[in-house]
């Protein structure tokens, strides 16, 4: 990271934690990349997420890497900004396949990959990377949708059919998999006996609030087994705290909240990590892009507390 006192903060080209840039990964000694994903053609309200990793950049530069809350230290970890999955507009399997080649790259050189999306249908070519190198993986999932439709429109693939595809490809492995954050209207009472039926455990946002974090960190921990992708979805979040997404929905967590949970991970065998659903053009203060960094933050900080990075 670059010294802010050297040059400040605001300064220079933004990158993650003003880490360097590295679009190419050979001979360097990274332990973290983080990869952007701009993509957000498979949104059903919405679009913008597509702008959701330059937000995010330009966010992180007021990152420390010291956590007190935590006694966490980034400092010594070799951190690189590894660009942007090569996305193809209008083409969403072509992205698909551009995105799991890029982040199974990462995967073989044993380095720890940190994600800011782009809507969430780019999740899915990330766990099928994720499965590729360590197996159907437990997914750890804050979000305020299951993301479990079977299709939209009569097309497979958006954002809202994620975990449908990731629990059909073989992916995940539902039985050890979470949800948290579920909340707002469906088209039916069926749909909530079809998503219990899916073999995700989850907790409603009712459900949530009626816990504290730490009971809610002890049911992660109680669930998840063996290698475990975390996806958190910023509209899992109020939209009081997060207005820039696609798809807000009242009625969530806080930010406090929101940060508290992320460092229950560090409870889980973190293989990667992404955020999605960030859409800057909704949200002029840069509020929800600014939360995005420090959960990722966050995230990494559990991921070096449990073990997942040396």
């Amino acid at each position: 990271m670059r010294d802010p006192l050297q040059t400040p903060r605001f300064a220079g080209v933004a990158t993650f934690m003003r880490s360097p840039h590295r679009p190419d990964l050979d001979g360097t000694d990274a332990d973290v990349a983080f990869l952007g994903v701009p993509y957000d053609d498979a949104t059903t309200y919405r679009p913008g997420a597509r702008f959701g990793p330059r937000a995010i950049r330009a966010a992180s530069t007021l990152l420390k890497p010291y956590n007190p809350a935590t006694d966490t230290s980034l400092s010594d970890l070799s951190i690189v900004d590894h660009d942007d999955a090569p996305v193809v507009p209008g083409y969403t399997e072509a992205t698909f396949e551009a995105v799991e080649s890029r982040v199974a790259s990462v995967l073989a050189r044993g380095v720890f990959p940190v994600l800011a999306g782009g809507d969430h249908s780019t999740t899915l070519p990330v766990l099928r990377a994720v499965a590729a190198e360590h197996g159907p993986v437990s997914l750890v999932q804050f979000d305020a949708h299951a993301d479990l439709w079977t299709e939209y429109f009569g097309k497979p693939y958006n954002h809202g059919t994620t975990v449908h595809h990731a629990i059909e490809e073989g992916l995940i492995d539902p039985e050890t998999s979470i949800r948290i954050g579920d909340r707002g209207g469906l088209y039916g009472a069926a749909d909530v006996e079809r998503f219990a039926d899916a073999g995700i455990d989850y907790f409603t946002m009712d459900e949530f609030a009626a816990h504290d974090v730490a009971s809610v960190g002890d049911a992660i921990a109680a669930h998840v087994d063996g290698p475990t992708f975390a996806t958190i979805d910023v509209d899992v979040v109020d939209p009081a705290f997060a207005p820039g997404t696609g798809t807000p929905m009242p009625g969530g967590m806080s930010a406090r909240e929101l940060l508290s949970l992320t460092r229950e991970l560090r409870r889980a065998d973190l293989v990667g990590v992404d955020v999605v659903e960030v859409a800057p053009p909704y949200d002029h203060g840069d509020v929800t892009a600014v939360l995005a960094a420090n959960v990722l933050f966050e995230a990494l900080c559990a991921a070096r507390e449990g073990g997942s990075i040396a």
